[in-house]
């Protein structure tokens, strides 16, 4: 058996929220405490849990006291922090991961390199105090896996370092692309980016709560209090059988897709190639086609387009209007994606995109045959000039591919 637990964000998530919550399943807060209080930085700081009512659900809230700061601290600093803590290898782990993917979010947001990301509320204490507490009530309660349903974000606008920014902020948005979430109906800033990036490091996104035995349910009290809904995050222990955890120890994310298909047994070649592009124009992940033996022994493909849940309805008028089927077989299923992210390079000067995964990172081939004919460079010589650029860019921006 394995411990789980899923986080049910309908009035949105924060790092605050988070401690709480776990407390409230039974974390000791004596300890989280005790391990928090080996950083440096948090030298003096107080948390304290208090029973509090929200919307007539008793939960706790976290009220923290720290220590006077205004330093404005960069990844590394922070990575620094953290590395000269009392705090378990897999605790530290955790925890500079989690900031990592908000410096990744704010460099992207305010397009700057990674390194000359100025921390504001990503460096501060309290961000120190909620990301590190987390990792280590995660130990305290056991936790193999965290699920989460999609959170609600929020609306109307916050106050941050960069002046008053409309909700969802930026960074959130940054954090969760790729992943289930939506407004909801607080007039504030539900999710955090702190709460977001948590969540994108630590948790598998899912469309409902998970199977699993329920032992224990935790509330965690958001600090506004208003009158039309409980303002706390719940979150469910339990416990599952091995073969029913869902995510492999790898750095990426489940999505919800439908497969759609189609036999057809009366196109031609040239409308069979025309019919890929042309779906994946419009917006579907992956189209491709299978060679068949179709009804009244006639040949034929079996078309497969892959397409995002919230996209699968209206790829599948595409499919109709693009073909003539008059039937699509509709199959909902799961997919693992790694995370990526996407940087330019100059080549010869002129700029080419570059995707990277855990693992590599790749100019698209096409990219490199148009650039190859237009200047007259053999394409061996290209490949070569293009990845010495790719591993100076992760260099300079201390991007390692296999620890992301």
């Amino acid at each position: 058996m394995v411990r789980v637990a899923w986080v049910n964000p309908t009035s949105g998530i924060s790092g605050d929220m988070f401690l709480s919550a776990m407390v409230d399943l039974g974390a000791d807060p004596k300890e989280l405490s005790s391990a928090l209080g080996t950083i440096e930085a948090l030298d003096g700081f107080q948390l304290q849990f208090r029973p509090v009512d929200r919307g007539g659900l008793r939960a706790l809230h976290a009220e923290v006291k720290l220590p006077g700061d205004e330093v404005h601290r960069g990844l590394s600093q922070v990575h620094s922090i953290i590395d000269r803590s009392g705090l378990s290898r897999p605790q530290k782990d955790l925890s500079k991961e989690i900031f990592s993917r908000l410096a990744l979010a704010e460099a992207k947001v305010h397009g700057v390199a990674v390194g000359e990301v100025e921390l504001h509320e990503v460096g501060a204490l309290d961000a120190i105090l909620d990301i590190c507490g987390f990792a280590i009530a995660k130990d305290l309660l056991g936790l193999d896996q965290l699920f989460v349903s999609p959170p609600a974000l929020g609306r109307g606008v916050s106050a941050g370092a960069h002046g008053s920014l409309a909700v969802p902020v930026p960074a959130v948005l940054e954090l969760l692309a790729g992943k289930q979430a939506y407004g909801g109906s607080p007039d504030y800033e539900a999710t955090t980016p702190t709460g977001a990036a948590i969540l994108s490091a630590a948790a598998v996104f899912c469309g409902q709560m998970p199977e699993m035995t329920i032992e224990a349910v935790g509330y965690g009290a958001g600090t506004k209090d208003p009158a039309n809904f409980p303002n706390v995050a719940q979150m469910v222990l339990g416990s599952q059988s091995r073969e029913k955890i869902e995510a492999p120890e790898l750095p990426g994310r489940f999505e919800e897709i439908v497969e759609l298909q189609t036999n057809l047994d009366d196109i031609t070649g040239e409308l069979s190639g025309y019919l890929i592009s042309a779906l994946l124009a419009k917006g579907a992940l992956d189209a491709f086609l299978t060679p068949v033996l179709a009804k009244k022994e006639r040949p034929g493909v079996l078309l497969t387009v892959v397409a995002s849940s919230g996209d699968a309805a209206r790829i599948c008028g595409e499919m109709f209007s693009l073909t003539g089927t008059l039937g699509i077989r509709s199959i909902a299923k799961q997919r693992y994606v790694l995370d990526r992210q996407f940087f330019e390079i100059c080549i010869l000067g002129e700029t080419l995109s570059v995707k990277a995964g855990p693992y590599r990172a790749k100019v698209e081939f096409s990219q490199l045959s148009d650039l190859a004919q237009r200047r007259n460079v053999p394409i061996v010589q290209l490949e070569r000039m293009v990845q010495a650029e790719i591993e100076n860019y992760l260099r300079v921006n201390s991007i390692d591919l296999n620890h992301q």
